[in-house]
């Protein structure tokens, strides 16, 4: 016989619930007969509320268990993102070392040790040279409107062009400045 689900349970209780109910309704020739047919049914209603009771106590440990590998999933998911957290920490570090190293310390070397911007070792071959560095917006009142996005944001990539041709002519355009910096290219 396979186990009753909890809506069998129910549905057995409100069968035996209407039953005794209907015997209570009839008139009776016989009480013994009628007490015998309610004690059975109490007994039948008595052991399908102790099954509903233990489907309800297992429902609950199930519920338990559930919420505790609930709990269990959201710390391991808070331990996963401090290791990610931790993880973009030491990627930025390392980004800021390579920056240091490849506009300050290399340049340093070649200049100090390179024989005309050149820079030799066993493995790599620096060139020191100089290029346009970074737009630096130093008054956004005065950058011109075909500089401006529509969020009111400087197009320093759009305008880099323009200022490039303007400072190697000796000029300038209102609102930017741009200085020439120090580049490594590896070869």
């Amino acid at each position: 016989m396979s186990k009753e689900t909890s809506r069998d349970l129910v549905t057995n209780l409100i069968e035996l619930e209407l039953e005794k109910n209907y015997l209570e309704l009839q008139e009776r020739e016989d009480d013994t007969v009628y007490n015998i047919e309610i004690v059975k049914i109490d007994k039948g209603i008595e052991e399908i509320k102790k099954s509903l009771a233990n489907k309800a106590s297992g429902i609950d440990h199930m519920i338990l268990e559930m919420n505790k590998r609930r709990d269990l999933i959201d710390a391991e998911i808070g331990s996963l993102m401090k290791e990610v957290n931790r993880l973009r920490g030491r990627k930025n570090a390392i980004k800021r070392t390579e920056d240091y190293f490849n506009k300050n310390l290399i340049p340093m070397i070649i200049e100090t040790a390179g024989n005309d911007n050149i820079f030799e070792t066993k493995t790599t071959r620096y060139k020191l040279y100089k290029t346009w560095g970074p737009i630096e917006v130093i008054n956004e009142d005065e950058v011109p409107d075909n500089y401006k996005r529509y969020k009111v944001e400087i197009d320093k990539k759009g305008a880099r062009k323009e200022i490039i041709e303007a400072a190697e002519n000796g000029q300038g355009i209102r609102g930017f400045k741009i200085e020439k910096v120090n580049r490594v290219r590896r070869s």
